[in-house]
């Protein structure tokens, strides 16, 4: 019995002895035995490295090299084949040769796959081991030397130059996309580095302020401008002239006299182009293009699944992500040639529970008070609807005007969605030019059915709602339309009064799709 003991503990000592000989290589891959020389002395020795040194020298990068060897470095190290490659169409710099420098020792072995490393320049570079094949962003190393007294090198067959930050490829691939994210910085004090000097006549606290620049786009998307170890994004967004030539084709589309991308006005980019195409084009982590495929769902940056409609072209390796062009781009023509609503509570603002009052572009002249009101209606556009109720048989003037959504210029058929018994007789004007007068007394004297401007089309009572509609020929240029409703007696109204469902601006080119009840 004791001596099978003995043999079962020797067994279990010599398992024990391997086991932790195979974790130790595991964790700590064997190098090469150190060579007793400076890094700096033996690339020096090379001379097929001999432009690299003398560009070093010429820089006066070899001061970091002392003889002290307080401080190691890897090289990443372009042949003179590789340098005068380069020097035939730019000049090496001295950010290009501090970019082929890190101020740390890199353990390959212990690599796997890509991982970003920081450079003399400070900016990242990614050294990706592929099962023991080295890259230097994505250039193959081609030598590996052993390890020397304060670092190593490794010799490539190109020039790596310095990778831009996203911002930095956006800035100089699409200006537009560039004045989106600039307009966003904003300006916040920061109260925990402001110190409060008291308050003042009004009771305000008041601060020895430090103000901070804080960008609305990097708090909401990614920091684009920052440089991360290990946070990344993938950017797809069409570059200059790609983008133009869609907003020609645009511009063409529309007529009224646009023909040229300079006629798309730059507000509708920012406020409904801009934030499409981001939806759909900026992704976690560093995506290949095979990944990024048309009709393909993807989860973007913010958390949601978008259908992707493009194909991804031109990929550009930048410090902190991968960006993309648009193999071809067509602005698609639901951004600007469907019908545009307008919900009648739009024009209102919740001042206090079940109370409102008009929002401030909202103009109303009136001989009495009369105090607007959001109903909630469950067979509304938007569940509520605008109402502003008179007295029976009120004969005095009323007049509001408010503005539409911003609309290109072009013919429109504007389509008001009313309650059969709120109303009177009103004139209605756009940009001052009357336009229709309507007597919703019309609505009992036709049986609640209404002739559209279109031939062929009637509005039928749908309930106790219905519509009218009326052209507008006097928009002449991109921006909000003025719509003024003049209330000019109680006609044979049941209840007098205004109450607006939604009006719809409906291009001349879509009213097609207008049913006999929308």
């Amino acid at each position: 019995m004791k001596r099978f003991t003995y043999y079962i503990t020797l067994a279990l000592i010599l398992s024990g002895l391997s086991s932790c000989n195979e974790t130790w290589n595991e964790h700590y891959t064997v190098e090469p035995e150190t060579v007793n020389q400076s890094v700096w002395d033996a690339i020096k020795s090379d001379s097929n490295l001999s432009k690299f040194t003398a560009l070093i020298e010429k820089y006066e990068l070899d001061s970091l090299f002392g003889e002290n060897y307080n401080d190691v470095y890897t090289l990443f190290v372009p042949t003179n084949d590789a340098i005068d490659r380069f020097s035939e169409n730019a000049e090496v710099t001295e950010a290009d040769i501090a970019y082929h420098i890190l101020r740390h020792y890199i353990q390959p072995n212990n690599i796997v796959g890509k991982k970003k490393i920081q450079t003399y320049l400070l900016k990242f570079a990614m050294f990706d081991n592929q099962l023991g094949q080295y890259f230097y962003d994505e250039i193959p190393v081609t030598y590996t030397s052993p390890l020397y007294v304060n670092g190593r090198y490794f010799v490539i067959d190109e020039v790596a130059t310095p990778k831009p930050s996203l911002y930095e490829y956006i800035s100089e691939n699409n200006l537009a996309f560039k004045k989106f994210i600039d307009d966003q910085d904003s300006i916040i004090l920061d109260k925990e580095l402001s110190k409060p000097l008291g308050f003042n006549e009004q009771g305000d606290l008041v601060y020895d302020s430090v103000i901070t620049i804080l960008n609305l786009f990097e708090e909401e998307y990614f920091e684009i401008t920052e440089e991360f170890r290990v946070k990344t994004a993938t950017l797809v967004f069409p570059k200059q002239d790609v983008y133009e030539e869609a907003l020609t084709q645009m511009a063409l589309n529309i007529g009224s006299g646009y023909s040229s991308h300079e006629d798309i006005a730059e507000e509708w980019q920012q406020d409904i182009l801009m934030p499409y195409l981001l939806e759909k084009g900026i992704f976690e982590n560093q995506l290949e293009q095979f990944e990024i495929r048309k009709g393909d769902t993807l989860k973007n940056i913010l958390g949601e699944d978008v259908i992707l409609d493009y194909y991804p072209a031109n990929k550009t390796i930048c410090s902190n992500g991968y960006a993309y062009n648009y193999d071809t781009f067509v602005v698609l023509d639901s951004l600007y040639m469907n019908t545009i609503r307008n919900e009648g509570e739009s024009f209102l603002r919740t001042i206090g529970k079940d109370r409102f009052t008009w929002n401030d572009d909202v103009t109303v002249v009136s001989e009495e008070t009369f105090v607007p009101n959001a109903d909630f209606v469950v067979t509304a556009s938007n569940d509520s609807i605008l109402k502003v109720s008179f007295d029976k048989g009120y004969e005095g003037f009323y007049s509001v005007e408010f503005n539409t959504e911003p609309l290109f210029p072009r013919r429109y058929l504007m389509v008001v969605r009313t309650h059969m018994d709120y109303g009177g007789l009103f004139d209605i004007y756009v940009n001052d030019e009357l336009v229709k007068t309507f007597d919703y007394y019309d609505f009992t004297k036709y049986r609640g059915i209404i002739q559209s401007e279109i031939p062929g089309i009637r509005f039928i009572a749908d309930g106790r709602y219905n519509k009218f509609d009326f052209w507008v020929d006097n928009i002449t240029e991109y921006g909000e339309a003025r719509i003024r409703f003049e209330y000019k007696g109680p006609s044979s109204s049941r209840f007098n009064g205004l109450l607006l469902d939604y009006i719809d601006c409906v291009p001349e080119g879509r009213t097609h799709l207008i049913t006999q009840n929308p």
